[in-house]
């Protein structure tokens, strides 16, 4: 095994580690939110970054093993893309969803901009 193979493997390891700590940082911040927003909110970095961050890994582990492949790449390319939207579409989706279900706002929350009535001028 040659110096390169030892430093791709260390480099796929740390983005692996990187991108799983992220998951698993904004599961335990979801488990510690106290309200709806809260938990969405905290969702959202382990699926917009940590999910992409993954798929990108698998994909050059796939390459460093199978060498490139364009089907590889676009099928990690769309995946990340799809990853990177849905994820915001779905933390806008399920916020304003809990918001219209009437769900509780931690009274910490500042500001409630979503509680006060809209200027009409």
């Amino acid at each position: 095994m040659s110096i390169l193979d030892i430093l791709t493997l260390v480099f796929i390891a740390v983005l692996i580690l990187t991108g799983a700590g992220f998951v698993l940082i904004s599961s335990m911040s979801m488990h510690k939110a106290k309200d709806a927003y809260s938990r969405i909110n905290s969702l959202s970095p382990g699926t917009g970054f940590g999910m992409p961050l993954l798929v990108g890994t698998a994909f050059v582990h796939h390459t460093w093993l199978h060498a490139f492949e364009w089907s590889a790449f676009i099928t990690a390319a769309l995946a990340i893309l799809a990853l990177i939207i849905v994820s915001s579409i779905a933390s806008n989706t399920l916020s304003r969803a809990a918001y219209l279900s009437g769900a509780p706002v931690d009274p910490r929350t500042t500001p409630q901009e979503l509680a006060e009535e809209p200027v009409r001028d």
